[in-house]
């Protein structure tokens, strides 16, 4: 009998409230610093006195369609604005300027990493964010700094089907506007605000189910825990033969549960009209081809090349997480490094000194250009594999360059083969029974010499130059 879960098919889609790089806000020139103290970046115009007019930002605009062109939407030449009503403490006008019927970009698509599968892109649209309430035990202050700030909606088809491909969607998108700098996206700082609707219908049944909306996600794994409980919730209702209400629910992460905050909210609710104190956004073509052609590379184009070039599906998984990661690798290739050498160094070795020390890449006191002199370094053969590593924990722990501290901890490369020829002498002698084991055709002997001998050497030769010279000598007493 199939279990529960598998007689529900689960859909999704997210809206996605990003926030703008831009300096100023969206209908005003107040600067955007949310950090401010409280209501000091404000104006007539983002508090909504009567007279004052709004005019809109170029700046977000282009970025707007820089992430809809990236996101392959057809970018509008004519949009238009539109007030959105509800009541907020936070929203000082009673009303939202956003895009309504006529958004800037329509009819994109997104591919999920590693999924064999695409959703497609409803809608992107510009709008203003709302102010923050401040909440105590006493009173619930206003600070409308926020208010006014440039927001980009970006809404989703419903071809989500679990809580996994929805943190893999948000994933994506998050890497692709910090790809082109659209936003910092930083979810802890509301600057990527997540809203997924969740619905639940018998597998079968052409009829959508009735959708919850949770609001304001700014976690990855908040995105995760609210679908899945949503997604609990509701099969447990259909099961138990329950209606089920269009609510929109807060996520309590404490104790993982969805609160309701109201019910059978629809668009009528927000009795939308056109703004009359702004025109319609006009655009040229031209404009929209010349932002196009500035694109840069973007993260699934990047993975392709790279793993052509010979960097592994594992290694492109993490790059694909932070850009911070991506760009030092990019770095790295452009000032020489291969594309094994930064994953060696970059992937393998720093990462784990990192994991080690419990730092981040942004505390990583080892630059692109001293990461780089390191790999010089031990290409040119001044420099062997295990000094290297020795040599990149302490660049890691002291913040000093490659060349200095091999200087200051005698880490150089041995290659003077007499000298080797006088370490391999004195291993042969020290560890007769080994040595006759080779000579009886043992050859995997040699490798338990030639630790030996680099352990005498504290790892400063080339271990096949060291091979060499063992060989050579005992194949002599023979």
């Amino acid at each position: 009998m199939p279990s529960k879960e598998s007689r529900y098919e689960v859909i999704i889609g997210i809206e996605v409230h990003v926030q703008l790089n831009t300096l100023s806000k969206m209908f005003c020139r107040c600067e955007v610093d949310v950090d401010a103290r409280p209501n000091t970046k404000v104006c007539p115009i983002c508090l909504g006195l009567p007279g004052a007019l709004p005019q809109t930002n170029d700046t977000a605009v282009k970025l707007g369609i820089k992430a809809a062109l990236a996101l392959g939407c057809k970018v509008n030449l004519e949009s238009r604005w539109a007030r959105k009503h509800y009541f907020s403490p936070d929203l000082p006008k009673g009303y939202q300027i956003t895009q309504y019927d006529y958004p800037l970009a329509t009819g994109g698509s997104l591919d999920l990493p590693g999924m064999k599968r695409s959703v497609r892109i409803r809608r992107l649209h510009l709008e203003e964010d709302a102010g923050k309430l401040i909440h105590s035990s006493r009173e619930t202050l206003v600070d409308f700094n926020r208010c006014g700030v440039p927001l980009a909606e970006i809404v989703s088809e419903p071809d989500i089907a679990s809580a996994l491909q929805a943190d893999a969607y948000l994933k994506e998108l998050r890497l692709i506007l910090r790809t082109l700098g659209v936003s910092d996206a930083e979810m802890e700082r509301g600057h990527f605000r997540c809203e997924p609707n969740i619905s639940v219908r018998p597998r079968g049944q052409e009829e959508m189910g009735v959708r919850s909306e949770i609001k304001n996600l700014n976690s990855f794994k908040a995105v995760r825990e609210g679908v899945e409980r949503a997604v609990e919730d509701q099969i447990a209702w259909l099961e138990q033969g329950k209606e089920i209400v269009q609510t929109t629910y807060l996520w309590d992460e404490k104790a993982r549960e969805l609160r309701p905050m109201r019910v059978k909210e629809t668009a009528a609710d927000y009795r939308y009209f056109p703004e009359p104190d702004l025109p319609p956004l006009i655009l040229e073509q031209s404009e929209i081809d010349e932002i196009k052609e500035s694109l840069p590379e973007l993260p699934a184009a990047k993975r392709k090349r790279l793993f052509k070039e010979g960097l592994s599906k594992q290694d492109i998984q993490v790059l694909s997480q932070e850009p911070e990661w991506e760009d030092y690798f990019l770095n790295l290739l452009e000032k020489g490094a291969t594309v094994k050498e930064a994953s060696t160094w970059l992937l393998n070795e720093a990462r784990g000194i990192m994991a080690e020390r419990r730092e981040g890449l942004e505390e990583f006191k080892v630059p692109v250009e001293e990461m780089v002199n390191l790999i010089m370094l031990l290409r040119s053969g001044e420099l062997t594999r295990p000094a290297a590593k020795g040599l990149l924990e302490a660049m890691a722990e002291k913040g000093r360059g490659a060349k200095e501290l091999m200087t200051r901890m005698d880490l150089g490369a041995v290659s003077d083969s007499g000298f080797l020829e006088k370490v391999a002498r004195k291993i042969i002698d020290a560890n007769p029974e080994p040595v006759q084991r080779y000579r009886n055709g043992k050859t995997g002997v040699i490798g338990f010499l030639v630790g030996q001998c680099m352990k005498e050497l504290r790892g400063k030769a080339d271990p096949n130059a060291v091979r060499e010279a063992l060989s050579t000598l005992i194949a002599k007493e023979d």
